[in-house]
């Protein structure tokens, strides 16, 4: 499983959804379940998945997946 399937996977799982269903697109309007607290649960999931610490200012910019995967890759993840 490459980090970009790592990154759906643990969001479909906070989010209690298929991964499929997921991309770099999805964010709080498109994704039912990612409200304030589902937010917590995905920083807590991503943590400890890829093994990063997010601070407060990245997480205030995380409006879709693909931020995120972009923070996750200057914090050294490779993404192909």
């Amino acid at each position: 499983m490459n980090n970009e399937q790592k990154l759906l996977q643990a969001a479909a799982s906070v989010f209690g959804i298929d991964p499929q269903t997921l991309n770099v697109d999805s964010s709080p309007e498109t994704v039912p379940k990612w409200d304030s607290l589902g937010m917590v649960n995905l920083i807590a999931e991503l943590e400890a998945v890829f093994d990063v610490q997010f601070d407060i200012m990245e997480i205030a910019d995380f409006h879709n997946l693909g931020i995120i995967k972009s923070v996750l890759s200057e914090k050294g993840i490779p993404f192909e």
